[in-house]
């Protein structure tokens, strides 16, 4: 399966002080059923993780064989202005999205442009997912 790129109009999801928004205006495709929405409550779950006070911005999604990648920006509810760029690796299981941790999901050596040999997440993930943030 093609990498998918989906972005849509989403509501924020607040969960637990973890704040997440995910907007854009184009169409979304919905292959398995990879859309900003649907990983709204997911990309929550990675930022109350970091910290109870964190707010994430997703910005771009990236989809591939059950796998999502969501890049966006990381800031706190005391400086919300003020963030960093950050990436998060989703899993699906069954019709939820497991967050993944990219340590184990990315190889061994993920600071290449290509996917090591050991590496689980999909190829075309690989660079939004483990290259960057």
């Amino acid at each position: 399966m093609a990498a998918c790129s989906a972005n849509s109009t989403a509501p924020s999801a607040t969960n637990s002080g973890a704040a997440v928004s995910a907007t854009s205006s184009a169409p979304s495709e919905t292959s398995d059923n990879c859309t900003k929405t649907q990983l709204a409550d997911a990309a929550a779950g990675a930022t109350r993780a970091l910290g109870k006070n964190n707010i994430y911005t997703i910005d771009s999604l990236q989809c591939a064989d059950g796998w999502a990648v969501t890049s966006g920006v990381l800031s706190s509810t005391q400086n919300p202005s003020m963030g960093a760029p950050t990436s998060f690796v989703f899993r699906r299981d069954g019709d939820v999205w497991v967050g993944q941790d990219k340590a184990t999901v990315c190889g061994t050596n993920p600071t290449t442009t290509t996917a090591p040999a050991d590496a689980t997440i999909p190829a075309a993930l690989f660079l939004s997912g483990c290259a960057a943030g």
